[in-house]
């Protein structure tokens, strides 16, 4: 995962050095893979809350509904959503429900025909499109394809991220130093000793 981000973080660095400029096709490129990759962090970030339990107007760890768990995750990523499912559906651009991509918001009619749900996309494949949610049952993933309660409500789907001027480098780089410095945490606490021994050497 480091390593993966880190050629993504020089390749973001480079596609916005003066060299680079005039690089017409491949500079787009460089910035299309950046763009996927904080894509996939968000989503992964995203799944690092599975579990966490339904809390209703919740927008952190101690609790979320299905608004405040879009909300939380983007706004670590930079990106503002606005504060409620029936808001969230006019930010960023409209979406073919056959076009999504991770990070994509997808937004549901439950009551009285209004948008009172949102999930986002956290991979799409062969066996369907799947999305984790805040729900009765805490922040889950399911395969909206397959599921005979949701995929009838679906009502929209939105992408945020594109046409936003976001510092994908910089973006990047922290998420890296958040998961180095966690799994630095874990060790600490699953061995100390050889956590110490190991950074003594350095």
């Amino acid at each position: 995962m480091l390593l993966l981000l880190s050629i993504a973080l020089t390749s973001s660095i480079y596609a916005n050095t003066p060299a680079a400029a005039g690089a017409g096709d491949s500079t787009t490129v460089e910035n299309t893979a950046s763009k996927a990759l904080l894509r996939a962090e968000i989503v992964n970030y995203a799944k690092e809350l599975l579990g966490t339990r339904y809390r209703y107007a919740g927008r952190t760890p101690a609790g979320f509904d299905c608004s405040g768990l879009t909300l939380y995750v983007m706004r670590h990523f930079e990106v503002g959503l606005s504060s409620c499912s029936r808001a969230q559906i006019n930010d960023g651009v409209k979406v073919n429900l056959n076009n999504v991509k991770e990070g994509d918001l997808i937004f549901f009619k439950r009551y009285r025909n209004r948008i009172s749900h949102v999930a986002m996309v956290v991979e799409k494949n062969e066996e369907g499109v799947f999305i984790i949610h805040s729900t009765s049952r805490g922040v889950v993933i399911d395969n909206l394809t397959k599921s005979k309660y949701w995929r009838p409500k679906v009502c929209g789907a939105r992408d945020v991220l594109t046409n936003r001027d976001l510092p994908v480098a910089d973006l990047l780089a922290r998420r890296a130093a958040e998961i180095k410095a966690a799994q630095e945490e874990k060790l600490k606490k699953l061995a100390p000793q050889a956590f110490y021994m190991l950074y003594a050497a350095r």
